[in-house]
């Protein structure tokens, strides 16, 4: 399903929270494992609104890593924006939320989510789900 990205640090991605310090705080563990090429958004629709741009520049995201919940438009609704679309649908999206009951992690799965992060999270988390991501 998902074309072989190395995980190199020229990875391009893209961080989606509402929370300014939650993407700040992924931002810091993506830093510390060499990733620079590292971009935000603040809801689904900013985000949308950014894959698209960046994928019309001809610099599309690699990975995409997403919050669920957040106003305007959530993950999940982002999430499936993202697998209903062809030029995009193969992008890796990583979950993050404080969710932790199973049917929100089911709903995120079975929408395609690549693999999925509670808060709080610690980098050597986000490194073995980014691994389990590109190298399975």
């Amino acid at each position: 399903m998902n074309q072989k990205v190395t995980l190199s640090p020229t990875l391009k991605i893209l961080i989606v929270d509402d929370m300014p310090s939650l993407r700040k705080m992924m931002r810091t563990a993506l830093a510390s494992m060499g990733f620079k090429n590292v971009l935000e958004a603040g809801d689904g629709n900013q985000a949308w609104d950014v894959i698209k741009a960046e994928a019309q520049a001809n610099e599309p995201f690699e990975l995409i890593i997403s919050d669920i919940n957040m106003p305007k438009c959530n993950g999940i609704t982002l999430l499936k924006m993202i697998r209903a679309n062809e030029t995009f649908k193969d992008v890796p999206v990583l979950m993050v939320s404080t969710e932790s009951e199973k049917d929100i992690i089911m709903t995120a799965i079975e929408e395609g989510a690549s693999n999925y992060i509670i808060k709080p999270f610690s980098k050597e988390v986000v490194k073995e789900k980014l691994l389990a991501i590109f190298y399975k």
